[in-house]
């Protein structure tokens, strides 16, 4: 396996049917992407440029929802 997810290598349909640490290593392969476009092409090609976004999007809803839930527990536990 590549450390790098190359624009035509596939890419989940559905990012939050992945586990965290399936995201974490999706995550890692494209960054790893993203530098090597950067350094070598001195710009991003749009599918690894799409996929960074959907990634962090995906991070930020995961955040969110755990946010949700951890002050949901809290009022919970305060009742």
């Amino acid at each position: 396996m590549n450390s790098r997810l190359f624009p035509t290598d596939s890419f989940p349909e559905d990012l939050a049917a992945l586990e965290d640490i399936e995201l974490q290593v999706l995550h890692s392969r494209v960054q790893r992407q993203v530098d090597h476009e950067y350094g070598h092409e001195f710009e991003l090609n749009p599918e690894t440029e799409f996929r960074a976004a959907d990634i962090a999007e995906e991070f930020g809803r995961r955040e969110a929802l755990a946010s949700s839930w951890g002050s949901l527990l809290n009022t919970m536990l305060k009742a």
